[in-house]
């Protein structure tokens, strides 16, 4: 870091005033009654990536992004008449990046009450709306953990009815056909069979709700991808229906298999599933295909796991953003915008990525890469 040597005895008041607003941690700027830029330092320079002398050219809505030039010229006019002004605005780089701002502006008038020229300070907010953003967010999810506790009460009390009658039930269908032999008894059975398979994926989801509200970790063990993909498949198997979606997978049992949370792993693949779902919606061509292949990631085996739609993608500009916590391009009321964030969670506190490749009208494609772990039989 360059240091600042100043003697008085060579440098005058004004100079040493200069040097002080130039080397100023925000930025700060002077403009004229036309709007002309006339005196900027340091920081404006490297916030806005403009030279000193581009900005000197510049008039000072040059600096603004577009959306807030209304109230820009506006807080202008204010300012000239009542000689201060406190707002936060939205500034442009030249690059096109937004900057947030607060600005603490006074005007200067001369002898007879004419107005020369204003001075402002413009501070650099993104750090503060960033923690401001997570405080709500923050909010939220413990409002959403709170509600899951209730949620998983409520449905757990009915499940159990529901799981009892259906044991039952099978029981008497077992017993019913050594009297009869009638075929459709096989009918009933296999219905029975995925009432119980439904029941124990809503057991699932209500123990992964208790633990979410009481911020306790879910149980890691060895698990099989396979077993995964076809529960989330099953899981979403009505809408997938609903939707005419034809789902395909080519992974084989017993060969994949990573240290996981069985629960978390599931509630990944099925919100990865219902997005595609939902992508695809009215679309002529709606294919989900489930493929899984083995690469390396960073020194590290991982099994990379690839849910491919033929929806209508992604635009560029929103592949990162989608990611992001309440983050939502579904109608209002048809998304929470937490799926993708909180599944971006769950693989990275696995030790694993997402990330998203798409193309507008072509389709999209989440990986989801999880470490490899070996297959317990061939262990010994």
């Amino acid at each position: 870091m360059s240091r600042m040597r100043v003697d008085n005895r060579e440098i005058r008041d004004a100079q040493i005033f200069e040097i002080l607003l130039d080397n100023f941690p925000d930025i700060i700027h002077s403009v004229d009654e036309n709007g002309d830029i006339v005196f900027t330092n340091k920081k404006a320079e490297s916030l806005l990536g403009y030279t000193r002398a581009e900005l000197l050219s510049m008039k000072v809505r040059q600096i603004y992004a577009e959306e807030v030039l209304t109230n820009m010229n506006a807080g202008f006019d204010k300012l000239k008449k009542t000689g201060d002004f406190s707002v936060e605005s939205l500034l442009k780089a030249k690059d096109g990046t937004k900057i947030p701002v607060e600005i603490r502006s006074f005007s200067i008038y001369d002898d007879n009450g004419t107005f020369i020229r204003t001075f402002s300070i413009l501070r650099d907010i993104r750090a503060i709306k960033d923690l401001q953003n997570s405080l709500v967010h923050a909010g939220r999810l413990a409002a959403i953990g709170e509600m899951s506790s209730g949620v998983a009460h409520d449905i757990n009390n009915p499940l159990t009815v529901i799981m009892l009658a259906n044991q039952m039930l099978q029981r008497e269908v077992e017993r019913l056909k050594e009297g009869t032999g009638d075929s459709s008894f096989g009918r009933v059975k296999s219905c029975s069979d995925d009432i119980g398979r439904a029941s124990r994926s809503i057991e699932k989801l209500v123990t992964h709700l208790r633990n979410f509200s009481r911020g306790m970790k879910e149980k890691i063990e060895l698990v099989d991808i396979h077993d995964t993909i076809v529960d989330s498949v099953f899981i979403t198997s009505n809408r997938s229906k609903a939707a005419s979606v034809t789902v395909r997978h080519d992974i084989q049992p017993s060969r994949h298999f990573t240290e996981a949370s069985p629960n978390q792993l599931e509630q990944v693949f099925v919100n990865l599933i219902s997005n595609a779902c939902d992508a695809m919606n009215g679309l002529d061509k709606r294919e989900l295909t489930i493929h899984i292949s083995e690469t390396d990631r960073d020194g590290t085996a991982c099994w990379k796991c690839d849910v491919t739609d033929t929806g209508t993608g992604i635009p560029a500009n929103l592949l990162e953003d989608i990611f992001g916590a309440f983050f939502t391009t579904k109608e209002k009321g048809k998304g929470t915008g937490l799926g993708l964030s909180i599944s971006r969670g769950i693989i990275k506190e696995h030790g694993g990525e997402i990330t998203v490749s798409s193309e507008v009208g072509k389709g999209t494609t989440f990986s989801v890469f999880l470490k490899k772990a070996g297959n317990p039989a061939s262990q010994g």
